[in-house]
């Protein structure tokens, strides 16, 4: 008698286990596959929100390199840009000021071959070979060649400053953008559960696979 009592006992604490288990346990959409119901609403808590970061202020950054070529872009965390702004302005500079002072040289060399020279106004050594080596006509072709140089170079030189800011701009606002390579795709358990309802009728919970793209 005691055995019979025992094993019905344990029986019955089988059976009542294995219908705790089932309402703990749903199947995929496949129906292969089996997952818990509390698994799956775990995954589903949402994350712990991470500390708010202080904002990237693309203005900031467009005003640093208007102040200051290459600020904006260090600020930007673009290091690797600021020699490249400086090696532009330094050649570019560089030619706005050897034509301009060839421009100088002709044309002291032409106003005093055709007797326009103003005033207190004295060749150097250089000027004065000019003046001794070239015609009137020559001497004016080369100093509107000097000078058209000159103005070329000086405005790619102020378009040289501008883009250097525009960038600082562009890379400002592209900052909080996710520009990488990762190319990913996640697969995660989804389950919804029951709602209530005011009319009798039978729900089910709906289960199935929740896809997320990272491009």
């Amino acid at each position: 008698m005691p055995r019979r009592f025992l094993f019905l006992l344990g029986i019955l604490m089988f059976v009542a286990f294995q219908q705790t288990e089932a309402q703990n346990v749903v199947f995929d959409t496949v129906g292969n596959a089996i997952i818990t119901a509390d698994t799956v609403i775990k995954q589903q808590k949402p994350a712990k929100s991470a500390k708010a970061k202080k904002p990237h202020s693309p203005t900031k950054a467009t005003i640093m390199s208007a102040c200051l070529p290459g600020l904006g872009q260090i600020y930007n965390g673009k290091w690797w840009k600021v020699p490249i702004v400086y090696a532009g302005l330094g050649g570019l500079g560089y030619l706005v000021y050897s034509n301009y002072s060839e421009y100088s040289s002709y044309l002291h060399a032409y106003e005093f071959k055709t007797g326009d020279l103003p005033e207190g106004v004295t060749l150097n050594e250089h000027e004065t070979e000019l003046a001794g080596k070239y015609s009137d006509s020559q001497l004016q072709t080369y100093k509107e060649s000097y000078r058209r140089d000159f103005e070329f170079y000086t405005i790619l030189t102020v378009a040289w400053y501008g883009l250097n800011i525009l960038d600082a701009c562009v890379d400002g606002h592209l900052y909080s953008y996710d520009i990488s390579d990762d190319l990913s795709l996640s697969v995660d358990p989804y389950i919804r559960q029951q709602m209530e309802s005011p009319i009798k009728i039978p729900q089910y919970a709906q289960v199935g696979l929740s896809f997320q793209l990272n491009f």
